[in-house]
């Protein structure tokens, strides 16, 4: 019970940054997505050390974990444009799929090189949860 209460309070503090750079985002009137500045600040916090990995890496293991559910009510709204599903709909779904296919490639390549250069150490995320 208690871990669960330690990832709730994870993926808060993401969400709190998330709420963090939409609020940057609307007071500086940027033309950037909110969630976008917020995992830049994250990832400052987590650079300079103010903020432990320690603290986000479960909440994050969950959120990755569930990611396709986020993904849901997109496919969802796509039945209110039916020319999706036409000829258009195809060169929509090409672009889309090339698109997470260079996406997946180039992480893959980036991540490979990482542990080949010995800059990141191999772990199992599961085991800290």
């Amino acid at each position: 019970m208690k871990r669960w209460f330690s990832i709730i309070a994870q993926v808060l503090l993401l969400f709190g940054f998330t709420w963090l750079g939409k609020w940057v985002t609307s007071f500086f009137h940027l033309p950037v997505p909110g969630s976008l500045i917020g995992l830049a600040l994250l990832f400052i916090c987590l650079y300079t050390g103010l903020i432990r990995l320690q603290w986000v890496e479960a909440g994050a293991t969950l959120l990755f974990s569930q990611m396709i559910l986020f993904f849901v009510p997109s496919l969802v709204g796509m039945m209110q444009y039916p020319w999706l599903l036409g000829i258009k709909g195809l060169l929509v779904l090409v672009v889309v799929v090339s698109g997470c296919a260079l996406v997946m490639i180039s992480t893959g390549v980036v991540a490979e090189r990482m542990f080949n250069r010995g800059e990141v150490k191999q772990h199992d995320p599961v085991e800290n949860i």
